[in-house]
């Protein structure tokens, strides 16, 4: 009998928990955890000590705005070889673009005055290898409504690859190349003042894929 009542005392605990606490911490433990995160603040402050000392005084209206992934590996400045200040830089997973991302573009065009717009995907793309994953076995539960909805957002460019005769990799860089025409659409379909702009060669829309293994960015054509 008592037995059966710690059982039904561990239970009601673990119910109890926020969803996906274990999940979320792994195997480290808290402190563990802390000692990391403080390591991150101690590499933070001492490059912003660095950069003090050779930061751009008078910086000039950059005149390219680029929507790119949010992966580490793919920086607009180290890629194109330019100073900061030079790109302005919108970046989501996957680069996609919402009501936010829009704004921000519109912006850049209509403040900043910026004559190009880039749209640059990369090979191996994370976001879009688990959209894949995603469209073929979907997720029955989202613990995250914001990344149901970025998901969301990749399905287009996932569905609009029908070749099942491709191997996983011609796939997954299939599917980058048509989520790279998705956004530049999406820019086109959503943001009437962008979509003008274009009209009157005030502004020109271009895409690219940034290949990891070489750094070359591809040129596409649409």
């Amino acid at each position: 009998m008592r037995f059966l009542k710690f059982v039904l005392i561990l239970a009601l605990l673990v119910l109890t928990l926020p969803v996906g606490a274990v999940e979320r911490t792994g195997v480290l433990a808290p402190a563990e955890i802390k000692k990391q995160q403080d390591a991150i603040m101690q590499m933070l402050i001492s490059g912003n000590k660095a950069h003090q000392s050779n930061i751009v005084r008078k910086p000039g209206l950059p005149k390219l705005m680029m929507v790119s992934c949010a992966d580490s590996r793919v920086e607009p400045e180290a890629i194109f070889h330019m100073k900061p200040g030079e790109i302005y830089t919108v970046r989501a997973f996957g680069n996609i673009v919402d009501k936010s991302i829009l704004g921000s573009l519109e912006y850049g065009a209509d403040k900043l005055e910026c004559r190009v717009l880039v749209v640059m995907g990369h090979t191996g793309c994370t976001a879009l290898k688990e959209a894949i994953e995603e469209h073929d076995k979907p997720t029955s539960v989202w613990r995250s409504l914001n990344l149901q909805d970025l998901n969301e957002r990749l399905q287009p460019a996932v569905e609009a690859v029908t070749d099942k005769s491709l191997s996983a990799e011609d796939r997954l860089d299939s599917v980058v190349r048509a989520n790279v025409f998705n956004t530049m659409r999406t820019i086109r379909e959503q943001s009437p003042e962008l979509w003008q702009l274009e009209q009157d060669d005030i502004l020109k829309i271009v895409g690219g894929i940034y290949h990891l293994d070489t750094g070359k960015v591809e040129w596409l054509k649409e």
